[in-house]
This record gives C-alpha cells, structure tokens and sequence, in this order.
C-alpha cells in the first residue's frame, strides 16, 4: 500500500473525530472524512488546505504539515489497524463513561434533582446510559440478502398496498412515489415565496394531525405560535388572518361566527390529539439537528422529520468552504445519513434560481439553488412551481395555480407529467387537483 493511502485507511475503520481526545486529531479525521465524501485523496498537504480557523491552529499546535507527514509514515501496518482502532474506542468509552458518572453525580447532588421522584431520577440514569451505549458502538450492521426475504415478502402479502410509504395526501404524488420511504431525502426545490415551506407544512400535517403518526419539524424560520396557526387554518379552511386577529368570532364572508369556533375547537382538539412536534432553530447545525432528531425518535418513536429549510448552517468556520455549494452540499450529505441512520424519510427543501413560472419548463440542475450534491443525494427531487397568469388562463383556475413537477426519484418514475395543484393562500393550504 502506498503511503498517499494509508490516511484513508483510517476512516475505513469507523474511526470519527469524537472517538480522539486530542484537539488536532480531532480536526484531522474530520478533514480526512470531508475529503472522502469529496472523492479528494486524503494526503498531508490536502487536509490542510481544507482547514480553517480553530481547528487549523489545532493541527499547527501538533506541528501542522511536517506532523502529519510524520504522521502518515508511522501509522501502524494495515494488518494490526483493526486492534489500533480497538484500543482507541475502549479509550474513548472509558473516557465516556468516567465522564458520565461524573456529571450524572453532579446532577443527583444538585437542588434540580430534589423535586424528582425515585423513578423519575433513575429514568434520568437509564436515559443516559442508553445514549452513551449508542454512542459507543458501531451501527452499522451486515445484512446477509436473503436471510430474511422469505418473512419480508410474506409480511407484503398480508398487507398489500397501493401506496406501500408514508403518504402525504396527494394522491397522484403518493401513487408514483410509492409513498415516503423509509431512509428517503425527498427534497421540495421552489423559488422564493412560492410556497415550499407551506407544502412541508401539509404534509407533516396529514403524516402527524390526520394519520396520528408522529413527526419532528424542525423550522429555521418560523416559530411554533406560527406555525400553529397555519395547521389551524389549514384543518379548518379558515383564512389565516381571521385566526391570527381573533376575527373568527365574528360573521364575515368567509362564514358565520358560529361555524368557524366550532372548527376552530374541532381543529384544537385534533392538534392536541395528533403528534406534531415543532422546534424553531434559527441557529442550527447538523449535529444540533441529528441529536434532536435521535432524542425525538427514541422519545416519541418519530415517522417521519422535516427540516425547513436547507441552507447555510451556523458553523461555517470548520473547513475553507467559502463556496456555498460546498456549504450545501455538506449539511444536505447529514441529512441524508440522519435519514439512514433513524431509518425514516427526512423531508426538506431547498431554493431555485429560476424565476416564479410553471409555464412550459423542464426544470433541471441547473435551477437548484447553491449545489449539484442536493440533486445527487435526493431520493426525491422535485420542483414547486406558480403557473404564469396565461397558462390559468388558458387552462382554467379549477386546474389549479401551481405545479408540481417529479424531477427525479431513485426507485421510480423521473421526469413525471406535472401535477396540478391548488395553493389557497389565504388558507395556506395547497391540495392536489385531479
């Protein structure tokens, strides 16, 4: 083996940044798995090119490029690095849990702990020994094909279905997409103020309000009273702005006082009844969202997470990506492996550089905003469009006023017939016409 190669041999081996005390080699592995997913050799001078900030001083405190290529022709023979990698997990879960049974003494001795419960304070315990057990071992498990085939196709024979994944209630969309898939990234791309965030907000609704099925929404811009606010107007057809004014309890054009608070309180029911569960994070990162996500899914045993919206995360100092694309690329590759790892379907979006018409185009890469890698990681890619004046003109409003068009899907059909919808506005509510 060539000494270029022996870097990447290491991350091979499962070995991540957490599982290494010392700060440089920290920033080290996480460069070596940076430029892995980049497809860029992992060499001595590579890791430091893509080093910024902090980390970069790390790195330079161990004696920077002359240490790693120090480094690179004194790792241990390929042979003996499966007892190398061996040694440093142990390190590292001692280390853990040392680290653990201090902090959970702390906290049993603290005032905060006093008004809790027997049970309450061991379930404390158990919550953190059940996270550091899945921190300490390896997820990734061998499947050997055909071991449990048998049982997989009997199971689809008791329960047929038409639409074997999660539906989202449009059902043209639900019946060529078969359905959210477990592990899918489908990603909403759609200019500004078409509505991206709306369509993420319907379906997380007939998923969590109407199906009972519990899912995370994770809001990078809108808070919970907010968003609250649109699932009211949503299930009850009610014009947002009467439910934000308080104007429901009065007669209008849009109904009678009467109608919309029995609605009203037949929607607060239903949404206290349903499992939807919403966090605004303005300031977010792929950690922050994969720990909430993981929190949430052994808590309250998630279906589904949607993410709205994907941008530029707030740690942007770790590597030199001053190119956005870059950026992009790398949060939308977390949320790809969030949605392996909790092995649900991870609903986001993303913006278009294209202009707001829905009129005779063919949308493709090109109109994605910021990255190329949100086209080659989705497991579903498709485009929000408004249709141009002309085209509801010619087609009729009952058609709808928008778009839907099915880019590109990994198990399916790509470049499907748009579908039409209708985007009430002043509802927030789209739907799908036949």
């Amino acid at each position: 083996m060539k000494d270029n190669d022996k870097l990447v041999e290491l991350e091979n081996q499962s070995l991540f940044p957490e599982h290494f005390s010392t700060p440089g080699h920290r920033a080290t592995i996480m460069a070596m798995n940076y430029l892995q997913s980049k497809q860029i050799k992992a060499e001595p001078m590579s890791i430091m090119e893509v080093l910024q900030g902090q980390v970069k001083e790390d790195v330079e405190e161990l004696g920077g490029l002359d240490y790693l290529l120090t480094l690179q022709h004194s790792l241990v023979p390929v042979e003996n690095l499966p007892i190398f990698v061996q040694k440093v997990k142990q390190s590292w879960t001692r280390q853990l849990l040392l680290d653990l049974a201090e902090s959970t003494k702390n906290f049993v001795l603290s005032s905060e702990a006093e008004v809790l419960n027997p049970s309450e304070l061991i379930s404390f315990v158990e919550t953190r020994i059940t996270d550091a057990n899945v921190d300490s071992n390896d997820l990734d498990e061998v499947y050997k094909m055909g071991d449990e085939t048998e049982q997989v196709l009997k199971e689809r024979a008791e329960r047929p279905a038409e639409v074997p994944g999660l539906e989202v209630g449009w059902t043209k969309y639900d019946k060529i997409t078969n359905g959210a898939q477990a592990g899918d990234l489908i990603i909403v791309c759609a200019p500004s103020k078409t509505g991206k965030s709306v369509t993420l907000t319907n379906w997380a609704n007939k998923i969590s309000i109407i199906d009972q099925l519990p899912v995370l929404y994770i809001d990078t811009e809108m808070n919970s009273r907010d968003q609250e606010d649109r699932l009211l107007a949503i299930n009850t057809g009610i014009p947002h702005s009467e439910i934000v004014s308080g104007m429901y309890v009065m007669d209008t054009v849009h109904g009678k006082a009467e109608d919309k608070c029995r609605l009203i309180e037949e929607a607060r029911i239903k949404l206290k009844m349903g499992h939807y569960y919403h966090i605004y994070m303005p300031q977010f990162t792929i950690e922050k969202v994969t720990a909430l996500a993981r929190k949430f899914q052994r808590q309250f045993g998630i279906v589904a997470l949607f993410f709205d919206y994907i941008k530029i995360p707030s740690n942007q100092a770790d590597f030199r990506t001053s190119q956005e694309y870059q950026k992009l690329g790398f949060f939308t590759s977390g949320l790809k492996d969030l949605a392996g790892l909790l092995n649900i379907p991870v609903f986001s979006a993303c913006q278009t550089n294209r202009a707001n018409s829905g009129d005779n185009d063919d949308p493709g890469e090109a109109d994605i905003g910021g990255s190329y890698r949100i086209l080659q990681l989705a497991s579903k890619l498709m485009f929000l469009y408004n249709k141009s004046d002309e085209k509801i003109a010619r087609e009729g409003l009952s058609n709808g006023n928008q778009q839907l068009f099915i880019k590109w899907q990994r198990n399916g059909e790509s470049n499907c017939p748009p579908i039409n919808i209708m985007f009430e506005r002043y509802i927030v509510r789209q739907t799908e016409v036949s």
